[in-house]
């Protein structure tokens, strides 16, 4: 090669990387603040497909593009009661291209109980787009009228019905093994990674009741009947179905669905993500969406979460060591 054509090929070189440099500045990870984001954001479900996670994200996916200017990519990473794939994102990169789903008060009991291989402050909360309050559910044909009847039926037969719970160590589990033992409960307890294997289970009469959220059983809401609802209010979707309170067994238990970024994202991304979850949030078509899926969409923004977190999990250290979870 002549020292000509060597000078020709190291200017060509130059102008590559400067292009690439440029292109690369202005798309995807290193674009500037105010254009992000600058290509598709990858966000992981924990569970399988159909499950209330994967309902409420793709809810939310039908605005993205509004919102963010893409839909999401979806990827599926699930084990663990969904501690796997959250914290698959506490290991990714904090760029603010991987998010995730999942549910509080989980998020914070996963570490408490050796179920996560993360820690809270390994993440940052996004925000929480909805709060879906649990229910009990059996099959419809069941002779049980609400979970009064059950839990009297129980008292009879000490260890002999079946009562499945969906995520082990979550906050359904615990709550749920509170209430059997502050009414003096034996059943056997059968626990299943997610909601939508609950409600199979509840359907093949595998269990008793089954107790989760609305959502994995609105697919197949005929078959089921639902034996009360485990919060303050009837749920708008089942109003026939009296809560817990109204038979007389406190208990309020329910899941919260937030979105989660890795701690080290840029605060400017994090807001980015925050404001345009919110819109989301606030708009008539997603809101009639989530209120169809059986879910009350209502914001909270994710430095609020982080703080409720905080303090729950100093007080789910105590219920932990009580019930030996």
């Amino acid at each position: 090669m002549t020292l000509k054509k060597l000078y020709r090929l190291l200017i060509y070189l130059g102008i590559l990387s400067i292009t690439i440099g440029i292109i690369d500045r202005f798309t995807g990870n290193n674009a500037p603040e105010q254009i992000y984001p600058g290509k598709s954001i990858t966000i992981i479900v924990p569970f399988k497909p159909g499950g209330g996670s994967d309902r409420i994200a793709r809810a939310v996916n039908a605005f993205t593009e509004e919102v963010f200017g893409r839909e999401f990519i979806f990827q599926y990473k699930t084990g663990g009661g969904g501690h796997l794939g959250v914290g698959y994102l506490a290991q990714s990169r904090a760029d603010g291209y991987t998010v995730a789903t999942y549910n509080t008060p989980d998020l914070a009991l996963g570490p408490l109980t050796g179920a996560a291989q993360y820690e809270l402050n390994d993440l940052r909360i996004i925000g929480q787009i909805a709060f879906d309050p649990n229910v009990f559910a059996a099959q419809a044909d069941t002779h049980y009228a609400d979970m009064k009847g059950f839990l009297d039926d129980a008292r009879k037969r000490p260890g002999k019905l079946r009562l499945g719970i969906a995520q082990p160590k979550g906050g359904t589990h615990l709550a749920t093994l509170a209430m059997l033992h502050q009414e003096s409960i034996d059943v056997s307890v059968v626990l299943f990674a997610g909601g939508s294997e609950l409600a199979t289970a509840v359907l093949g009469e595998q269990v008793d009741v089954g107790i989760s959220g609305l959502a994995p059983f609105l697919g197949s809401i005929d078959r089921v009947r639902f034996l009360g609802v485990a919060g303050k209010l009837k749920h708008p979707r089942i109003p026939n179905t009296k809560t817990m309170n109204e038979q007389g067994i406190p208990m309020n238990s329910g899941t919260g669905r937030v979105f989660l970024a890795p701690t080290g994202i840029s605060e400017t991304r994090l807001e980015i993500l925050r404001k345009g979850l919110s819109a989301i949030c606030a708009n008539e078509s997603f809101i009639t969406e989530m209120q169809t899926s059986g879910n009350d969409p209502i914001w909270t923004d994710g430095k609020r979460i982080e703080a409720e977190l905080a303090a729950f999990s100093e007080r789910a250290k105590l219920m932990i060591e009580k019930y030996e979870m």
